[in-house]
């Protein structure tokens, strides 16, 4: 996903849903942000963390 220790925050833009992933996660922003829209129906966004 990019660079060690990259911090990805996923959150929803209709509830107040929020997740960060980290690089070195199993789970990826994509899995996040797919499994909550496809569940919710919900519009999301991602943004880098910088440290």
């Amino acid at each position: 996903m990019g660079e060690e220790g990259t911090r990805i925050r996923v959150h929803c833009r209709d509830c107040p849903f929020e997740k960060v992933v980290a690089s070195d996660d199993d789970e990826k922003p994509a899995e996040v942000l797919i499994d909550h829209g496809q569940r919710t129906g919900h519009t999301l966004a991602i943004d880098r963390m910088d440290d």
